[in-house]
């Protein structure tokens, strides 16, 4: 069978005590009780034997999906996964092989072992790949390794020392999640209990960057063969938590003495008099405007949930809302879905939700995101049986950077199923709140920070995918960094997730 057919398809702490946007966090002294409670239907992953072939040519796929390998290349090799590597034949001769981890490395890591080597490159790179990517950093692995990522074993083979495929499916899997129990009080797993950040390769896309080393091997290999140039991609997202209904008088005055806007009180308590609608909506408009204004496009994820000390609790369907929504609809706006608070853990509360945003969106095959980026490995499996398309939750609520080690949307592997999710991810790499009250950026390193970030997703050819709130937009200060950022990205295409599923890319 062709590699390609295998492939595609496979048989065998403290959160901080004051919240900058309303209700992002935890008043002082407030609790949710056990945040084991909020992740109970999960139980570690057994993987004492390893993982399976089918879970190895996943993760090869994914690797070469990464190394911009056109599926009619792709079609001419083979592929063989045997008990000590998997071995992809590339035409007659020439062969890859990647080595699997041994048998006593699972038990150590299923006991919290997390090796991280940092290998070199195969052949030296140019600038500015060798300044951005300095080494390359593989987390779970079986041993301390120093050596380049792929070593020439002779004129036709080249060998990967480590388990590099072990390695991708465990990072995009998000493995270290499905095995902590250690969470926040909102339930969430921490930037700060990741290997990525205590290793200090947070901000890196990892996994991606592997396909930079394979590159170079497949060009040593077949020397005829030239990749495609990389290219930016873009993803503007808006979780519409508040759009000022119902009216919340604390919140209205707050437009004037925390944002220092005080026509934005006015309009929200004279707005009912005469039709006017609240600031917080008015704002969503504006995000979309901003957008075209840039040459780029917005997408914009509801909520209908009930109100509660976590959800703002509008009703989607009010003419003044609904009437918002059509409008957007008209203009081609992307519209999707931001199940609330307590949908977490709870599949069929995201059920209803779900369905009842889409029945007012008018439309059937939406992505979307968690409330409060409340997310476990096992979300993809309720987000998948809700019959969503995409979600883009996986993304840190404390620090920015690529919590799934990857800027590339993708489908994911279910460990736990032992098969590939029918979602796909577009991870989420910034927040607005991540910035300004967790991280406590200045607006000016803020904007320095995201562009660093989209830097880096263009040499890879990922997708920058940006987080901002309508809320933020009425703050003079990351409002304007919003639009800073939005200038210097200027015309970036936006990443087509319908043609991606359609044309079966990801």
């Amino acid at each position: 069978m062709s590699l390609a057919k295998q492939i595609s398809n496979p048989e065998c702490s403290t959160t901080p005590p004051m919240a900058l946007y309303g209700s992002q966090a935890l008043e002082p002294g407030v609790s949710l009780g056990n945040p084991a409670e909020a992740i109970s239907r999960s139980s570690k992953i057994p993987l004492e034997h390893g993982v399976s072939p089918a879970a190895r040519i996943y993760a090869l796929r994914q690797l070469m999906l990464r190394t911009a390998v056109p599926r009619g290349l792709l079609n001419s090799w083979k592929v063989e996964v045997n008990a000590e590597a998997t071995v992809v034949t590339l035409g007659r001769n020439a062969q890859i092989h990647f080595r699997h981890a041994p048998g006593t490395f699972w038990h150590d890591l299923l006991n919290g072992s997390y090796e991280v080597a940092r290998s070199g490159w195969p052949c030296q790179p140019l600038s500015p790949c060798s300044d951005l990517v300095p080494d390359f950093v593989v987390p779970f692995v079986d041993r301390a390794y120093t050596g380049p990522l792929f070593v020439r074993a002779n004129a036709d083979t080249w060998e990967c020392p480590i388990d590099l495929l072990a390695s991708m499916l465990l990072t995009l899997s998000r493995f270290e999640e499905s095995q902590s129990v250690e969470r926040d009080i909102h339930g969430r797993f921490l930037a700060a209990q990741s290997v990525a950040l205590k290793h200090n390769f947070l901000h890196r896309p990892i996994v991606d960057e592997y396909g930079l080393a394979l590159q170079q091997v497949i060009q040593a290999l077949l020397p005829g063969w030239r990749p495609p140039e990389r290219k930016l991609h873009v993803k503007l997202s808006h979780d519409v938590d508040e759009i000022g209904f119902p009216l919340d008088l604390s919140n209205s005055v707050g437009h004037t003495v925390k944002r220092h806007k005080p026509l934005a009180t006015l309009r929200d308590l004279v707005g009912p008099v005469f039709g006017l609608r609240p600031s917080l909506l008015e704002a969503v408009f504006r995000l979309t405007e901003l957008s075209k204004r840039h040459g780029m496009a917005s997408a914009l994820y509801w909520k209908n949930s009930p109100k509660s000390d976590w959800d703002s609790g509008y009703d989607l369907s009010m003419k003044p809302v609904h009437e918002v929504v059509s409008r957007l609809k008209n203009e081609g706006v992307e519209l999707g879905v931001h199940p609330g608070y307590y949908t977490f853990n709870d599949p069929h509360r995201l059920g209803d939700e779900v369905e009842r945003i889409c029945e007012v969106i008018d439309e059937t095959r939406v992505g979307g995101r968690q409330h409060f980026l409340r997310w476990h490995p096992r979300t993809w499996h309720d987000w998948e049986k809700c019959g969503l398309a995409y979600d883009s939750t996986v993304g840190f609520s404390d620090h920015i950077g690529f919590r799934a080690g990857t800027c590339v949307p993708y489908r994911p592997w279910s460990l736990e199923l032992d098969r590939e999710i029918n979602l796909l991810e577009i991870p989420l790499l910034a927040m607005d709140v991540t910035l300004a009250y967790y991280m406590r950026s200045a607006p000016e390193e803020s904007v320095a920070l995201l562009l660093q970030c989209a830097e880096r997703c263009k040499m890879v050819g990922g997708v920058f995918t940006l987080l901002w709130h309508n809320r933020s937009l009425l703050d003079p200060n990351y409002g304007h960094a919003y639009q800073t950022v939005l200038s210097a990205l200027k015309f970036s295409p936006a990443f087509d997730w319908k043609q991606a599923l359609s044309s079966g890319q990801c």
